[in-house]
Formats: C-alpha cells, sequence, structure tokens
C-alpha cells in the first residue's frame, strides 16, 4: 500500500524527529522541470505532463564528449549530510545511464539497489533507505574534454521516477511506498534529511570521465547531493 505524503510526514512526526525545513533539497520537479539553468533543483513545479519522452528533451540539442558516450552501470552513489543535519548515504549500485553522442540521455532506476542513509537531528539518530523506480530522459551537453560541466538542455522528464523510502531507527516505518517524486517532495526530503534527492542524475553537474569510471558530482558551490560513480557496462 502507497503512503500517502501527508500519512507519511504523520508518521514520521510521531517519533519526534521535527525535521521540517531542515532540508536543502526541498525542490519540487513535477512531471517535467526545464533543467540547466541551475545546479540545484528547480523551485516550481509544472503540474502538466512532460513535453519530453524517456528519450530526450523535445527539441532540445546537446552534444555529449566521446568519454561520455555509451552505457553505465552505477557502483555507488556517496554523499555526506551537513547544516542542520549531519549524517552519510551511500548505495546505489545498479542505476543504468545511457548517453548517445548527441547528448540524448537515459537513466534506468530500475535495477537501482537501496541507498541507506544516517544522520542525527536535536539529538535523534536517524536511519533508513530509499530507492528510486522508474527512469528519467532528457537531453545533455558537455565540453568535448574528458571532464568538466555536464548539463540537460530542454525538458527533463521526471515523470515516471518514483521513490520507496523506509525509516529503521527510530522506528521502522515505510514512509512512502512508490510514491511519484513530485508527490514526495518538500516534506519528504526534509524527513530523510535531504539524502533523497529530487532530481538525480540527470542534472547540473561535473563529470570525470577516467577510462570506464565516470563520476557526476555536485556543481562548485552547488548543493552536496552526492557523487555519482559509475562503471562502463
Amino acid at each position: 500500500m502507497r503512503t500517502t505524503g501527508k500519512a507519511a510526514l504523520a508518521a514520521v512526526a510521531v517519533f519526534g524527529i521535527g525535521l521540517a525545513g531542515c532540508s536543502g533539497n526541498g525542490a519540487t520537479p513535477g512531471s517535467s522541470t526545464s533543467a540547466g539553468a541551475s545546479g540545484g533543483p528547480s523551485s516550481t513545479a509544472p503540474s502538466g505532463s512532460a513535453s519530453a519522452g524517456a528519450g530526450g528533451g523535445a527539441g532540445a540539442t546537446g552534444a555529449a564528449a566521446s568519454c561520455l558516450v555509451g552505457t553505465w552501470k552505477a557502483s555507488n552513489l556517496t554523499g555526506k549530510l551537513s547544516g542542520p543535519v549531519n549524517g552519510t548515504f551511500t548505495g546505489g549500485g545498479g542505476t543504468l545511464l545511457t548517453i548517445d553522442p548527441a547528448g540524448k540521455t537515459q537513466v534506468d532506476f530500475g535495477p537501482m539497489q537501496p541507498v541507506t542513509f544516517t544522520f542525527n537531528v536535536s539529538g535523534n539518530d536517524v536511519k533508513g533507505s530509499f530507492a528510486y523506480g522508474g527512469k528519467v530522459g532528457g537531453t545533455v551537453k558537455t565540453p568535448t574534454t574528458s571532464s568538466g560541466t555536464l548539463e540537460p538542455t530542454g525538458t527533463v522528464d521526471f515523470s515516471t521516477l518514483t521513490v520507496t523510502v523506509d525509516l529503521s531507527a527510530p522506528a521502522t516505518v515505510r514512509v512512502a511506498d512508490k510514491m511519484p517524486i513530485s508527490e514526495f517532495t518538500g516534506t519528504g526530503t526534509a524527513d530523510t534529511g535531504g539524502a533523497v534527492d529530487a532530481q538525480p542524475v540527470l542534472k547540473k553537474s561535473q563529470y570525470d570521465c577516467s577510462g570506464n569510471t565516470l563520476k557526476l558530482s555536485p556543481p562548485q558551490g552547488g548543493a552536496d547531493t552526492g557523487t555519482w560513480t559509475f562503471t562502463k557496462s
């Protein structure tokens, strides 16, 4: 049974966690979002259907460095939480990323393994895990070099992206079950201390290709939403 956003927040509040407003990831991407102007999540959520399918933004033009082209499999996602909460998160292996020479990009979260997180807020230890589901599609542009800035151009389609979140401390409770990301963002991301990124992988990032390894990290000066490490599939 899928938990609604309000019920998820109530379940957390019962245990006195009180995380609302603690997260820096309070984005609310809807079915689609125009990406590329900012490294962080968008502040508004279009309510209509995405104009881009899972394969890329309609009318978008892009180009990817040759070292990015191909299919990549995530080995992990790692990051630190800081600010109102302090903690870490790691996991996410299995996520598939495919990029073609024209920048057409798809992220498939179907094979993703859970990401575990732990943090402390107001003297309470909070532990749990989350996993995305569905696919995200769009078009990216990058320089021709083996490292630089990867930036979506046009519309990024998050319409099928879901998230499942389980808390293991201070109590065991599923706060979201394959919930659309548009329903989870805001109070939901706060409930996880910001570990759940409202716009995972396909957003403005710093990339570094080295042999069969690809790393996507937050842009300089951007919010710490973790670093994805992929290997050539």
